[in-house]
């Protein structure tokens, strides 16, 4: 529902596109597309809305059930990175792919970290559970993965901060709605992982802070561009 709304707001109000996608080939650099924000988290709000409605659909089989959560919360949260960074004037390609995989891969080791910490049981049926745990429950502190997951998430949101402060310095600021996108988006990413890292019993979700922080990168463009 909410992107069909965003749709038609982009439509009614003629949202301009964001900027181009550049590449440097041959040392030029070249425009290789061009982004528009504000359908591109309509996409975005209408893929997690995809992946509910999957994981809705095989949510007796619970390890599928989160694989696909995961996965699909991954690929949205370096999307969203993606689109912030294009927003805050990091316009080379191969720097927004890098984003992309890093805030990914972050994301999927913050899963990994809930199934390696806090193991649950797939079978509903008390009867057949054992009572041994399906994982290694030792993986404490600075070993778990959801620490390397931080320091490899951190990294696009330190390039997007550089981006936002070299903007300035040069006398080329980004708008102020954009910084205010990013910080709230920021704040959001950073309360998924203190709650992957405090409460990894939860963890086999990323519950529904990743989607907060959907709805608020799309309205955000939407108020901040349109």
């Amino acid at each position: 529902m909410q992107a069909v709304i965003v749709g038609v707001v982009i439509t009614l109000t003629a949202m301009p596109a964001t900027g181009e996608v550049t590449a440097r080939l041959g040392g030029t650099d070249v425009a290789v597309a061009t982004v528009h924000a504000g359908w591109a988290a309509m996409v975005l709000l209408a893929f997690g809305g995809l992946v509910d409605a999957a994981v809705a659909r095989i949510e007796s089989l619970a390890t599928r059930a989160r694989l696909v959560t995961w996965i699909g919360w991954s690929q949205l949260s370096g999307v969203a990175v993606f689109l912030i960074a294009q927003l805050n004037g990091i316009t080379e390609l191969t720097t927004l792919v890098a984003l992309y995989a890093l805030t990914a891969g972050a994301v999927m080791l913050l899963a990994l970290d809930g199934a390696l910490v806090a193991p649950r049981r797939d079978d509903p049926n008390p009867a057949h559970a054992s009572n041994t745990p399906t994982a290694p429950q030792s993986i404490r502190g600075l070993r778990r993965p959801a620490a390397l997951a931080a320091v490899i998430g951190i990294v696009p949101w330190g390039l997007i901060a550089f981006a936002q402060i070299g903007g300035g310095v040069v006398g080329d600021p980004v708008r102020l709605g954009t910084r205010i996108v990013t910080l709230v988006v920021l704040a959001l990413s950073i309360a998924v992982w203190f709650r992957g890292w405090f409460r990894p019993a939860d963890a086999d979700a990323p519950g529904i802070l990743p989607l907060l922080a959907t709805t608020a990168l799309a309205w955000g463009v939407v108020l901040a561009v349109g």
